[in-house]
């Protein structure tokens, strides 16, 4: 499975990526498997936190170049599934690409001393524009220089702009994580959800995000059995019998 999922007691879901033997590049399966643990965890009230880690020195390298996945967003956290529970990152190793952007989107994220975060599109010639709305989330001037030169953030500098809460030592980062999220699991969740709510609320959106579900929408429909049987009709000079699927 290219993702695990385990609870920690009643409240605390683990979301542990699993694809050791390519450094947890993201495939379809993996997103698909991302997604379904996203609408798991909103689903489910018991489920207060949710944690995710990588399986394997790396967090992950970000997408994997040799099957790269169709629509890698849909396993972005705070995104594809509206959630208002907190999302927290325990990152060992390193996250590259898509790692750092789901850094970037999640609620909290905690790294090792030796971790280091890098978005190399700059020097690929590539850029999906995911990163883009960084600002609302890390300083304008430092996550310009990070992305623009495509050179490795270390976890202290990460820590410095912004993008993670804390630095633990190596090899200590899940544990110290889990119990991050055991603390904020026992706090009042009505509370808790109203504090992210409100605070994501008020993070300013990159286009991406702000177009995502529009354009998720649109691209439903245009993909849809009804959207093709309209256009079989147009060409058949018949009246369409759409079905609403």
């Amino acid at each position: 499975m290219t993702v695990l999922i385990h609870d920690v007691g009643r409240h605390i879901q683990v979301v542990t990526l699993n694809r050791p033997e390519v450094r947890n590049a993201w495939n379809d399966e993996m997103v698909k498997a991302l997604h379904q643990a996203w609408l798991r965890f909103a689903q489910n009230d018991d489920l207060r936190v949710c944690v995710v880690t990588g399986n394997g020195l790396l967090f992950t390298a970000g997408l994997d170049l040799k099957a790269p996945p169709s629509d890698a967003v849909m396993g972005m956290p705070n995104l594809s599934v509206p959630c208002d529970k907190p999302i927290l990152v325990a990152v060992e190793g390193a996250a590259i690409g898509f790692g750092s952007v789901l850094c970037q989107l999640a609620d909290m994220v905690f790294a090792g001393e030796s971790a280091y975060f890098l978005y190399p599109e700059a020097k690929l010639g590539l850029f999906q524009g995911m990163m883009g709305g960084f600002p609302g989330r890390l300083q304008y001037k430092a996550g310009l220089q990070w992305l623009m030169t495509g050179d490795p953030l270390t976890a202290k500098r990460a820590r410095e702009i912004g993008l993670i809460n804390e630095v633990y030592a190596d090899g200590t980062v899940l544990d110290r994580t889990l119990e991050m999220a055991e603390k904020i699991s026992k706090n009042a969740p009505l509370v808790v959800q109203a504090m992210k709510a409100i605070a994501l609320g008020c993070v300013p959106k990159g286009p991406m995000e702000q177009n995502f579900r529009a354009n998720r929408l649109i691209a439903n429909v245009m993909a849809s059995a009804d959207g093709q049987e309209g256009i079989a009709s147009f060409r058949e000079k018949r009246s369409a019998d759409f079905r609403g699927k």
